[in-house]
């Protein structure tokens, strides 16, 4: 769930147009894809929480099977969130994130 914790009307607007995901790479645009969601598939939702309540909660579905390999350099597991247009945002806000991200793994060893 997410909640804006400074006023609406001069940060993060009422019902802003919200995108996350779970990804191997930090967010770097407003449109959430590639390794930006690599781990969990980029999800719209609209901030519907009035004032610094919360919002209503938000699934998604996971992203397509793909191998994660951290032999080498472990991989790092990013919470991605954009906005999509300006016009949702007036000026710096803060937004904030509560609930639960259960994630499942297969974890093939090292067979070099």
């Amino acid at each position: 769930q997410f909640a804006v914790l400074t006023t609406r009307a001069s940060t993060i607007n009422d019902n802003a147009a919200l995108t996350w995901s779970l990804g191997s790479a930090a967010a770097s645009s407003a449109t959430l894809a590639g390794t930006m969601a690599n781990v969990l598939a980029s999800t719209a939702r609209t901030l519907d929480g009035a004032g610094a309540a919360l919002s209503s909660a938000s699934t998604a579905d996971i992203a397509a099977a793909s191998t994660l390999d951290g032999t080498a350099t472990p991989v790092d597991l990013y919470l991605n969130l954009a906005f999509a247009t300006g016009t949702d945002i007036d000026a710096d806000g803060t937004l904030a994130v509560t609930g639960t991200i259960t994630l499942l793994w297969e974890n093939w060893g090292d067979n070099a």
